[in-house]
């Protein structure tokens, strides 16, 4: 009774036009007033204490470097290396977008930022290749979903915290299902640019790609700095100074790091950023990352609520007294998870679902990192679907075109983040592969 309340209660004030942040707040708030789950004096503190987390502060820092990237010359830099590695071959600028999305997700950890970064500078490079607007915001809607799929991941973060399972873990199980995706999206960019009629480039010449790998690399250490600083650089012992091998900074130091790294090459390497400008960009960030502590809390307060009345334990139970097979409980989590896709952002399908489906999960004997790959990649799919998939309002924002043409545009494309969520659903060890190795 009490989770029919809530759940009514939910969507009256969303049907009121209230934000998803105030439905879900509220609706813990006024369900625990009348079922008294929750004592009222605790309320304050348990907001406070769902923020107040060491975790968290890497979202705003992941947020802080994407920026700077962006405005630090350093997205531009990858731009140019895609194209001299990939520019020649038919689809040339297509893979480009695929593969600079890519080495952009390695740093900022976010499906939007990627579009809008690399989007920026790539939407009028393929106009003016003569792609179609349809060719050109299909690849960046959908190739920018993998953004929240390799490392750092924002979603992963959120999971690892809500879940409490490794954050380490969930970054090194995303590579290889992103690694995969990546290269479906470029099989999809060179298979739908044969429609298009594009004139193929010559080769970049051996000092042209060596220029270009040159003049990136300060932008390629920076997920390799980050990616070797969570998982140890090798052992080394040299001229009297050992190195064990270990972890230098935890993923939210990572983050920090990130940050400073961005700004630093950016200002002193390309000498395309100023102190204004890391300010404007720093302001800039601070709404954004609001809005996802606002959801934040309120999604945690709401998950709380529920687990007062203990729907996830009554959800386990009732998934082991179905004797659901491993396979069907996971067909139907993607099932579901799909359709939440249509109706809620990432963020809230990570705080809201994961502390209730994670427990049936584990009682089928399914890996919760293993589990969260899953749930990320449904996530990359609802990104690129209406009514609130927000990689469509960004394409659009780029392009001019209205977010529902966009959809349309991402259809071709979907094909690779669905035979990418099939993989990673019924294939356990391409999410599993590399945590494995690390234990």
């Amino acid at each position: 009774m009490a989770f029919v309340t809530l759940i009514i209660i939910f969507f009256v004030i969303i049907a009121v036009g209230a934000p998803i942040a105030v439905a879900l707040g509220g609706s813990a708030l006024i369900a625990s007033m009348i079922f008294s789950p929750i004592p009222d004096g605790i309320v304050g503190q348990k907001i406070f204490s769902n923020l107040n987390h060491f975790t968290l502060m890497a979202i705003p820092f992941f947020f802080l470097a994407a920026g700077l990237m962006e405005k630090g010359g350093l997205v531009q830099r990858l731009v140019s290396l895609a194209q001299a590695l990939v520019g020649h071959l038919r689809a040339g600028l297509g893979m480009t977008t695929v593969l600079t999305c890519i080495f952009f997700a390695a740093i900022s950890g976010s499906s939007p930022a990627t579009v809008a970064a690399v989007g920026n500078i790539l939407y009028p490079s393929l106009m003016k290749e003569g792609y179609s607007p349809k060719y050109a915001v299909g690849a960046l809607a959908t190739s920018g979903s993998i953004g929240i799929l390799i490392p750092p991941s924002i979603p992963l973060i959120l999971y690892g915290f809500v879940t409490e399972t490794s954050i380490p873990a969930l970054f090194l199980a995303g590579i290889i299902p992103g690694i995969i995706y990546g290269a479906l999206l470029l099989f999809t960019a060179r298979f739908l640019a044969v429609r298009e009629g594009i004139a193929v480039k010559s080769r970049a010449t051996g000092t042209e790609l060596f220029r270009a790998f040159r003049t990136s690399l300060p932008a390629l250490s920076l997920p390799v700095f980050i990616v070797f600083g969570i998982y140890g650089f090798p052992e080394f012992d040299l001229m009297g100074i050992y190195y064990d091998g270990g972890a230098i900074f935890t993923p939210t130091e990572a983050a920090a790091v990130a940050a400073v790294l961005a700004m630093l090459i950016g200002m002193f390497i390309y000498r395309e950023l100023s102190v204004r400008d890391v300010l404007r960009i720093t302001a800039e960030t601070g709404p954004r990352v609001g809005m996802i502590f606002w959801i934040t809390a309120n999604a945690l307060l709401f998950g709380f609520f529920l687990t007062k009345i203990g729907l996830p334990a009554a959800m386990a139970q009732a998934v082991l007294d179905m004797n659901l097979s491993p396979i069907v409980f996971l067909l139907c989590v993607n099932l579901l998870l799909v359709i939440v896709g249509f109706f809620l952002e990432g963020v809230p399908t990570i705080l809201i679902f994961a502390p209730l489906l994670v427990p049936a999960a584990e009682s089928l004997g399914i890996d919760p990192v293993h589990f969260a790959i899953i749930m990320v990649v449904n996530i990359e799919l609802g990104l690129i679907t209406p009514p609130v998939g927000i990689n469509l309002f960004v394409a659009s924002s780029i392009s001019g075109i209205p977010p529902l043409q966009v959809f349309r545009a991402t259809v071709p494309w979907m094909a690779a983040t669905i035979i990418t969520l099939l993989l990673v659903t019924y294939i356990p060890t391409l999410s599993l592969l590399l945590p494995g190795l690390t234990q």
